[in-house]
């Protein structure tokens, strides 16, 4: 008998060992390797390069947005802005003064005598400097420190750019008033739309009419509002020449963030109330 022969039956026994009842197979599924080099596809990988493709195009949009925001603060570094000014506005925007300090908001409430309020709100490292800084602007103008906040209502503003084919501002009212907080929709000289509300929900009113719509938000947050009934028109241009003094005195301090006042154009020239309504965040 030769050696193939003799071997045949414990072949057979082992074929039957491995293969199992029914064909199954008695080997651990450890020892079923593939011989193949090649890796095999993970699941997921379309998903992941369709990612990194929108990474890239983010990526290219933040990029030419700086280029953008370098080439205006270039612009501005070569006209009559002192390079201090541009350094303290670049890092009050990241939330600290020029020497790294942290921020902190304060307000100002200044009368000008008989009955125009105002309210100043600052960021500053450093309050008691600011305080004594704005205080002696207010003193060269004529005014005083005291009590004003009472002429003002704490309300939230939102600012969106109109767009061609968009919505009127009967659409934007109709989808307004479905939201809490909600107060008034204005439509701006500009075609732009004003929202009003309460300062609680502004951040979230923004958000829903500008995804609804579509809309590019100009400006959101809480300011002082004048009351109507304390609004004192102006009508001398003397007084209109005061308040641009004093509006143009504290706007060289970096620290001031926002100028509010209970003003309005009574009989004086255009070009005199630009003067003053230009310094005005409301």
């Amino acid at each position: 008998m030769s050696t193939h022969e003799a071997l045949r039956p414990l072949l057979a026994k082992s074929s039957s060992l491995i293969a199992g009842p029914r064909g199954s197979s008695n080997v651990c599924r450890q020892c079923h390797r593939t011989f193949m080099t090649t890796p095999a596809p993970w699941a997921g990988h379309n998903k992941w390069s369709k990612t990194k493709h929108i990474k890239a195009v983010t990526d290219k949009k933040k990029m030419s947005e700086r280029q953008i925001f370098t080439k205006t603060i270039a612009m501005y570094s070569r006209t009559s802005i002192p390079k201090h000014l541009i350094e303290a506005a670049v890092a009050r925007g990241q939330g600290r003064s020029t020497t790294g300090a942290q921020l902190e908001s304060m307000s100002l409430e200044v009368l000008l005598p008989p009955d125009i309020a105002m309210i100043i709100d600052a960021e500053t490292d450093n309050k008691t400097r600011t305080l004594h800084d704005l205080r002696l602007v207010v003193k060269k103008a004529g005014g005083v420190v005291g009590s004003t906040a009472f002429y003002f209502t704490r309300r939230g503003r939102a600012v969106f750019q109109a767009k061609e084919g968009g919505p009127t501002l009967s659409e934007v009212l109709d989808e307004a008033i479905e939201h809490d907080g909600m107060e008034d929709v204005e439509e701006l000289p500009d075609g732009n739309f004003l929202a009003w509300t309460q300062p609680n929900t502004v951040m979230a009113i923004t958000e829903a009419l500008s995804k609804k719509f579509e809309l590019e938000v100009l400006d959101s947050e809480i300011v002082w509002a004048p009351n109507e009934d304390t609004k004192v028109n102006i009508d001398s241009p003397p007084i209109a020449e005061t308040l641009d003094g004093l509006f143009s005195g504290l706007k060289e301090y970096p620290e001031v963030k926002a100028i509010y006042a209970n003003v309005r154009k009574g009989s004086i020239e255009e070009e005199e109330w630009d003067k003053v309504e230009r310094s005005l965040d409301v």
